[in-house]
């Protein structure tokens, strides 16, 4: 399951944030294959390496931007969701139809660089489970859900949604995305310090 935090129409500058991404070339975004790059490092579960082979620039193709100095998160959305504002990573996500991000479990990559705060060392499948707790990661779709636009994990799929609901991606539940639709997607995936002092 993907624990629904609520309706943030009211808190978060949506028609800001469309107009920011629509207004940057498709060029200027960057590109991401994940099973090639993110998922496949050596120290992931040997089944994500397993299905890496499986995926390509062809159906597993995306691009972002990283809005982490754009100032889209209010002072009350870090109050509400409990994290903190310093060195937290928001990433606007497009993906055309046809592609999707394979099953996977979230290393935070972009947001730890795979070190493990606590000591330096590779962050791994096993140091990850306490890692992850002090990490939330909020799923933010930027429009209404679409017709093959889906969200899933072991024994859950999210195929409706609203701009404006906010949903967790909790460490350590494998998930994925897929759009099998006839639009793109647009999504913005906020990653931060739980502010648990």
């Amino acid at each position: 399951m993907f624990p629904y935090l609520g309706d943030y129409r009211d808190i978060l500058p949506y028609h800001r944030i469309a107009d920011y991404y629509k207004s940057i070339p498709k060029s200027r975004w960057l590109d991401q294959c994940s099973p090639l790059e993110a998922h496949s490092y050596e120290h992931r579960p040997a089944e994500e390496k397993r299905q890496a082979k499986y995926y390509n620039q062809s159906n597993a193709h995306m691009k972002y931007l990283i809005v982490s100095d754009k100032d889209f998160f209010p002072d009350d959305w870090f109050k509400i969701m409990g994290a903190k504002k310093q060195d937290y990573v928001a990433k606007i996500f497009h993906t055309t139809p046809g592609n999707f991000e394979p099953a996977h479990k979230d290393f935070f990559p972009s947001f730890l660089n795979n070190i493990n705060p606590e000591d330096g060392s590779p962050i791994t499948e096993d140091n990850i489970k306490t890692v992850g707790k002090k990490i939330i990661r909020c799923w933010i779709p930027l429009t209404d859900s679409k017709v093959g636009h889906l969200l899933f994990s072991d024994d859950y799929c999210l195929s409706k949604w609203q701009r404006g609901d906010v949903f967790e991606l909790p460490s350590g539940t494998t998930h994925g995305f897929v759009n099998a639709g006839r639009s793109d997607r647009y999504l913005l995936v906020f990653t931060a310090w739980r502010d648990n002092d």
